[in-house]
């Protein structure tokens, strides 16, 4: 059995990384010996979907898969023989960041057809969760759309890898060891503190929670 878990901030020890350390804390807590592969994005060389058309190309070697040879170039085929796949980003304009679009581009393009029902090429369901780290509130994120890019993005995940995707969300996270060293008039270090130390054990509970779900389910 094994498990990948996307670090897609720049941060290698942030608050997303943070919420995605619990998911796998959660996994393993159910299968202690199950094999995790930990990616940090922001570490590695690549870019975005060329328009190729390799992988639509008809009786092409490439059929189905991105030809592209870079640093992503396994992880894209490895996602789709996972058991579990965990993906952290942080939130940028509403939504996940470049790194991480850029990473999806590729990975869910070559198994995304242009048939006429949208079937998808991947081999087997492979559940995904989507974790989400944002410095807004939950009232501004709504107010701003940002769970209707979520659903969205969710939408064509879940059709891609033929399973519905978990979402576990960070909201007003800690952005700054120190506030006072940044132009940041709309935040209080006060209040950024005080949510943090009442809700951010909680979300990682959450996606702990999320994690041992999938791993029964999958049982």
């Amino acid at each position: 059995m094994k498990i990948i878990a996307i670090n897609a901030s720049p941060r290698k020890n942030g608050n997303s990384a943070k919420m995605l350390d619990s998911w796998i804390e959660g996994y393993k807590s159910v299968y202690p010996d199950v094999e995790v592969e930990r990616v940090d994005l922001y570490t590695l060389k690549y870019t975005g979907c060329r328009s190729c058309f390799s992988c639509k190309r008809k009786n092409g070697p490439f059929y189905g898969t991105c030809p592209i040879k870079d640093d992503i170039h396994d992880l894209v085929a490895e996602v789709y023989d996972a058991d579990a796949i965990a993906i952290a980003s942080p939130t940028y304009f509403g939504n996940i960041n470049g790194m991480l679009h850029s990473f999806l581009e590729r990975a869910m393009f070559s198994k995304n057809t242009y048939h006429m029902n949208h079937e998808s090429l991947a081999p087997k369901p492979v559940p995904v969760t989507m974790i989400y780290s944002c410095n807004c509130t939950p009232e501004l994120a709504e107010k701003f759309h940002y769970p209707h890019h979520w659903d969205d993005l969710e939408a064509e995940i879940s059709l891609v890898f033929k399973h519905p995707v978990s979402r576990v969300v960070a909201y007003n996270t800690y952005q700054f060891n120190n506030y006072d060293d940044y132009d940041v008039q709309m935040f209080r270090e006060e209040d950024k503190r005080e949510w943090r130390d009442e809700h951010f054990a909680d979300d990682r509970r959450k996606a702990f929670d999320t994690a041992t779900v999938i791993a029964h389910h999958i049982r």
